[in-house]
Formats: structure tokens, sequence, C-alpha cells
């Protein structure tokens, strides 16, 4: 796969990119792990950003960069239904929607404040309509809003017709997006506080094993960057399973040294380093985790050759 984005990708991530930018020179609030932002939203649905992944000059690859970049902000945003799951498969669904996974009463990121819900069960799909009221609010301690559904078999839900496979790779391809954003964040702020933090009359960056186990997080973020990108490209199933399932593997262990070489401050409310990292303990165990992506992928990739 060739990593140069064409003009037009590059143009709609330019404006991505200038609007990423004004949010990150906002301070954070810093109430609670997560910061979400409604006026965030809104700028991304004025700009149109999240039609990328149905316009043929655009496409898959520009809504996963988009994710990537997005979700380097400190600030939280549901992305991953609004920018590759709904404008391909259900158009019609209001933003936000929330995605709950093999059961409807299932807690969920996204719920509290959603005006849709999907649920997906097998090989098919149902989609209600949320009113106030309709969700739980629960206490988390991860880095996005987390809830439940009340009543959930009180809802109005409506059997969507569309190919659940195809909402898993989407998934799969958002997800790796999104986590390899948080992580890339988190590594960039750590890599700042090692170069300017001194320990021992050196910055902490001079010493040989923080640079070694910093540029062993770099490699596993970049490589997940390019696996991403080129499971958007494809629209394989396999490399779409490689994708999320590396990524999330290397996610514990980057999450530990980035709060090893930040110290206390990561876990303070002040400094957004907590946010990102809260963020990959949800993701890095979607869909089952490592686990399920990698026995997917060995069933993919052996089965059919024992069938063969």
């Amino acid at each position: 796969m060739n990593l140069e984005f064409n003009p037009d990708q590059q143009a709609v991530l330019d404006a991505v990119e200038r609007i990423a930018r004004d949010y990150e020179g906002r301070p954070a609030l810093g109430a609670s792990h997560y910061e979400t932002s409604a006026a965030l939203q809104a700028d991304l649905e004025e700009a149109s950003v999240f039609d990328a992944v149905t316009t043929e000059e655009l496409g898959p690859v520009a809504a996963a960069a988009m994710v990537q970049r997005l979700a380097r902000l400190p600030q939280c945003v549901e992305l991953v239904a609004s920018a590759l799951v709904l404008p391909v498969l259900a158009p019609a669904l209001v933003r936000s929607c929330a995605v709950l996974w093999e059961g409807r009463t299932r807690a969920a990121r996204w719920l509290p404040g959603a005006r849709t819900v999907l649920c997906v069960r097998g090989d098919t799909a149902e989609a209600a309509v949320l009113a106030e009221g309709d969700v739980e609010a629960l206490d988390s301690p991860f880095g996005y809003p987390v809830g439940r559904l009340r009543a959930p078999d009180t809802l109005a839900w409506q059997a969507m017709d569309l190919d659940a496979g195809e909402l898993r790779r989407l998934w799969r391809v958002g997800v790796a997006a999104e986590l390899t954003g948080n992580l890339d964040a988190g590594l960039q702020s750590v890599v700042a506080h090692v170069r300017d933090r001194r320990q021992f009359g050196r910055p902490l960056g001079a010493f040989q094993v923080v640079q070694h186990r910093l540029a062993h997080a770099a490699v596993h973020v970049e490589a997940a960057r390019g696996l991403t990108l080129q499971a958007a490209f494809t629209g394989n199933d396999a490399d779409a399973l490689a994708a999320l399932g590396a990524i999330q593997q290397a996610a514990t262990t980057i999450t530990y040294d980035l709060h090893q070489f930040m110290g206390a401050m990561g876990l303070t409310l002040e400094h957004p380093l907590h946010r990102w990292t809260t963020r990959a303990k949800m993701l890095r165990v979607d869909l089952g985790g490592t686990p399920a992506q990698l026995q997917a992928l060995a069933d993919l990739t052996w089965g059919a050759a024992r069938a063969a």
C-alpha cells in the first residue's frame, strides 16, 4: 500500500488538523477522567468530515486517519460509529449512536447522551431511538461516558438490514485507529516530559533504558498506524483483525511504560495522560481483546486452508 494520501484525502485531513489544533490549545476542565466536547462534535459536523468514508476520493483511509488524529485530543467525541460505521451501513441513524455487542443489557461507552443505539448479536442487528431517561449513566474509571439501558426490552427496536460481518470489520478498523491515536498522544506527552524532566543532573530521556522502552512503544504505535490504514484500504477482514489485535496486544505494556516515566503526574486530573490511557484500557478489550482477534485471524487464515 502507498501510505501517501492523495490530494483530496490530504485536504480533508488538513481541515481536521486545523480543528484539532484549536482544541489542543484549550485548557482541560480537569473534573474527571474524560471531557466530552459538544463544540468539537459540532465543528466536525459542520465541516462534514464524517462523510469522508462514503466519498470515493477519500474513503475509509481518510476516515481512519481522521479518527487517529482526533483520538489524540484530550477531549473526546464519538468517532468510530460516526466516521466509519453509520455512513456506510446505517446512514438513516441519527448521531451520536452507541453500539451494543451481543446483548441489550450490556454497558457501553457513549450511551449517555446518545440519540440512537445499535445492538448487534451474531448476524443480526437492531436499532432504537433513545429518549431522555432511557439510559442510566454509570460511574466508570474509563475515559468515556459509559451507560446502560434502563429498560431495553421496552424500546421500539427495529430490525436493520445490514451486513453484521461488515459492521464488525469497520468497527475493528475504527477501534484500532482510535486506540492508536490515544497511545500516540500519550507517548508524545511522555517524550516531552522526559526531555525536560531532570534527574541526577541529566534529562530523564538521556537514560538508555528510558530511550529503549519509549522507542519500543513508538515502533508499536507506528506499526499499528500503518496496519490500520492498510486494513482501511484493503477492506480485508484479516487485515482488520491483525490491526486491532496488534495494537490491543501492545496497549498494556505501552500504558505501563508511559505512566512509569511520567510518574504520579500522569494520574492527576490536571495532566491529560490519564485520559488517553483510561480510554486505551477500555479499547484494548473491545470485541474480546487480543485473544479474540488473533483467534479469529487464525481461523480465517488456516481454517480456509484446512477446508481446502
